[in-house]
């Protein structure tokens, strides 16, 4: 790993065999993986900052991501995100790591604790999506049902621009934003941030052809995980305890109040106090 520029002063940034990794703060580590998939780590900042006057806080863009570097001939897959992040705990020398998973990033979480579950010291999730890409399609299908006909109508005609024009997205994100937030207030906070639609594409199919942990969940009975849901996300508190919480009966939910999918976003202050709590206690 080698220093190549700083973002701000109080940041450590690095490129990491073509991942872009961002670090600040001292204390116990965090490693966060972003949502999308093809978002990037932005998307917490600078919301999470005040957390690292008690923690190290290890961001990275995920393959193809954000600053990070696409890889070899497009091609993306969740198993290739679970080599990249036990290559990155190597290389940070860590014996057992704390991860923050949003959203997409929570299945990367719990795909990689069920991987590697000797790894992983405690898992906080956040707009949580489940154990099985069922979760994955449920999620599409409420979402929908949210969206109204002129939405649905633009979101089409934006999503065939889209296939030859990747500045669509942002005609995309400006219809389907106002859904992720239960106030659109909010959405003045959020950070602006890029996607990659060929990695939300490639990981898409790949999720709904091989993310399935049915099998595999008792490999985490050992590790503490919290679950902070929006008390309005797309996937409310009552399905997630249909599509994860049944699963894993050890894990625990909180429920942030008048909060829509992006927590992070809309009800920061509070998120950061759950995580505290939750990494500050052993």
């Amino acid at each position: 790993m080698s220093m190549i520029n700083n973002e701000k002063d109080y940041f450590s940034t690095y490129y990491f065999h073509g991942l872009h990794v961002s670090i600040i703060g001292e204390g116990e580590p965090i490693i966060f993986l972003h949502g999308g998939p093809g978002g990037e780590h932005r998307f917490f900042l600078p919301h999470l900052l005040p957390l690292a006057k008690q923690f190290k806080l290890v961001f990275y863009d995920q393959r193809g991501c954000g600053k990070s570097k696409p890889s070899e001939n497009n091609q993306y897959t969740i198993q290739e995100e679970v080599k990249a992040l036990e290559m990155l705990r190597v290389e940070l020398q860590l014996e057992k790591i704390n991860l923050v998973g949003e959203s997409w990033g929570s299945m990367l979480a719990l795909l990689y604790a069920a991987t590697y579950p000797d790894r992983v010291n405690k898992i906080l999730l956040t707009a949580a999506i489940g154990i099985t890409a069922e979760g994955f399609n449920i999620f599409a299908k409420e979402l929908d049902k949210k969206l109204t006909e002129k939405d649905k109508a633009q979101l089409s005609y934006w999503a065939q621009i889209l296939e030859n024009d990747e500045s669509a997205l942002v005609e995309i994100f400006k219809i389907i934003d106002k859904y992720y937030v239960y106030s659109e207030e909010t959405l003045k906070r959020k950070s602006k941030t890029q996607s990659n639609s060929t990695v939300n594409a490639e990981m898409g199919k790949d999720i709904q052809a091989n993310y399935n942990l049915s099998n595999h969940v008792t490999k985490l009975k050992d590790i503490p995980i919290l679950v902070a849901q929006g008390s309005h996300d797309i996937l409310h508190p009552g399905l997630i305890q249909n599509l994860l919480l049944d699963h894993i009966p050890h894990a625990e939910l909180v429920v942030i109040e008048q909060c829509g999918h992006w927590t992070v976003v809309e009800k920061p202050e509070v998120f950061i106090d759950i995580t505290q709590k939750f990494f500050g206690t052993h």
